[in-house]
């Protein structure tokens, strides 16, 4: 990516501790790259070894697009035996790094002036709440008058100004690119979702680290990581390899009582919301109230009693918020600046949001539940808000963990009045496997209706709803578009939702 604002560095400089020889050359580097196609003139490649491919065999292409170094794994016995074949192709300097991916992330810090030093920064980690801890603690930090940026699934930017992107931890260079930006736009407080992969790839390298916060452990990701135990412990890198001051840990959740039993107890701050378990948090319920509006939360903490006032729906929702308020009181602020920036917290766009349409038709909440935790509490949580019958439209992802279908099907039969499954992401599985994978976990499949056009479904059950009921469309909530092949088609949940209900939507 073309990087505006570098000053750029002598090659020697930026590898030196790093370069396995050390006779590396003083030319300057005006730009970093580990996608050939970002490279850019005078620009330095990183080749690094891929799951699927490998970084070295587009070195041809980085350097015929000007790179004029590129850095290999020393250790990756690939690269080794294709050089000496590019050697005769290009001419460029080969300088080789040992362990790439782990330094990867420091060597683009430094290239970048190492941003990171500059700000704070709140890495988030978890199976569910990550973009809406992220979300609540970005919303008050800047509250109170702080320069905060986020990054994560909806995006980054700073405030709420959002520029998407696809994933929710950004490749190293991306990530340093954008540390780089927020310390030029003078930035103090940056949030980060921080995603296993991310972590198991050591993207987040050269990230300096202020807090890390877990809000949870699920099944996820199995399809990646294999076993729960190795998801779980990409997770815990956040909270090891990291020199942090503070580390915020969700002790309801089993492995985050296994977490708080391994870190420095001076780091620590445990939350809790069930009074048993919690017995030792030290930011914990005292009280949550349901509202019109959504929930008042009361919290102890140790500066004293903290009331929220959100706009928030589901007993999630009061997990995240604590989550919100210990990371407030991890980063050193004072008990009235938490108290004024915790006050009237709103959802984001697709997480637990209601539309409320004219008289005479249902409600809806659109939300992005993808996981058999995160549906089970969003259906318990709309069920308080429900006079009527309670509907799901849900979908499963396609070439993503196939072992949760059955339990989010199970999920969805036990909890809602009404389902209707439907297409999520089907990318390039049969949509009709993947239906029949989540209704083999239900003991009444036969009741469950299958529309897998996805906005025929939602039309559907809207249609079909009682002024009284509401119906819960799960799975994608903020996401612009769907999946379908290799193709991405322009969808969104919420525009379905506002065009049938008739109401405006951010």
């Amino acid at each position: 990516m073309a990087n505006t604002n570098i000053p750029g560095m002598a090659l020697s400089e930026l590898l030196s501790g790093f370069a396995v020889e050390d006779s590396v050359p003083s030319i300057r580097i005006s730009d970093i790259a580990s996608n050939s196609a970002n490279v850019t003139a005078n620009s330095a490649f990183i080749a690094l070894p891929g799951i699927k491919s490998n970084g070295i065999d587009y070195a041809i292409d980085a350097v015929k697009a000007g790179a004029v170094a590129v850095i290999y794994d020393a250790a990756d016995e690939y690269s080794l035996q294709r050089i000496p074949l590019l050697r005769k192709q290009v001419e460029t300097y080969w300088i080789g790094v040992d362990n790439l991916d782990r330094a990867n992330g420091h060597i683009v810090s430094r290239f970048f002036g190492d941003p990171g030093q500059a700000m704070t920064i709140i890495g988030i980690t978890g199976t569910d709440g990550k973009s809406s801890v992220t979300h609540l603690v970005t919303q008050a930090l800047t509250r109170i008058g702080k320069c905060c940026a986020s990054i994560g699934t909806l995006g980054y930017g700073i405030g709420n100004k959002l520029t998407p992107d696809s994933l929710t931890t950004p490749d190293a260079v991306s990530l340093q690119a954008r540390l780089h930006q927020f310390r030029q736009q003078r930035c103090e407080y940056v949030v980060m979702e921080v995603s296993s992969h991310a972590l198991e790839q050591y993207r987040v390298n050269g990230c300096d680290f202020d807090i890390a916060v877990l809000t949870n452990l699920g099944r996820d990701h199995l399809d990646y990581h294999g076993d729960l135990d190795s998801y779980a412990a990409a997770k815990a890198r956040l909270f090891h390899d990291f020199e942090l001051s503070g580390r915020v840990v969700n002790i309801d959740d089993s492995f985050g009582q296994r977490l708080s039993g391994s870190v420095e107890k001076e780091s620590l701050l445990r939350y809790s919301v069930a009074s048993e378990a919690g017995c030792e948090a030290e930011v914990k319920l005292v009280a949550s109230e349901l509202t019109a509006g959504g929930l008042n939360i009361r919290a102890s903490t140790p500066l004293g009693e903290v009331t929220a006032v959100t706009a928030l729906l589901g007993h999630f929702n009061v997990e995240n918020t604590l989550a919100c308020i210990a990371t407030l009181v991890a980063l050193g602020l004072d008990h009235n600046q938490i108290e004024l920036a915790v006050k009237d917290l709103k959802p984001i766009p697709g997480r637990m949001e209601k539309f409320s349409g004219k008289p005479g038709s249902a409600s809806a909440v659109v939300d992005f539940a993808h996981t058999e935790q995160a549906l089970r509490a969003c259906l318990a949580a709309c069920r308080q808000h429900t006079n009527g019958l309670l509907w799901c439209v849900f979908g499963c992802g396609g070439d993503r963990d196939q072992g949760k279908r059955a339990g989010m099907g199970r999920a969805v039969e036990e909890l809602a009045d009404r389902v209707i499954v439907t297409d999520d992401n089907p990318r390039n599985e049969s949509p009709q496997k993947i239906a029949s994978e989540i209704i083999a976990g239900m003991k009444r499949p036969g009741q469950a209706c299958i529309v897998h056009n996805r906005q025929a479904a939602i039309e559907y059950a809207l249609s079909q709803a009682a002024p009284e009921d509401l119906v819960v469309i799960a799975g994608k909530g903020h996401e612009q578009e769907q999946i379908v092949g290799n193709e991405r088609r322009p969808f969104c949940d919420r525009h379905v939702v506002s065009r049938i209900l008739q109401v405006d939507h951010d």
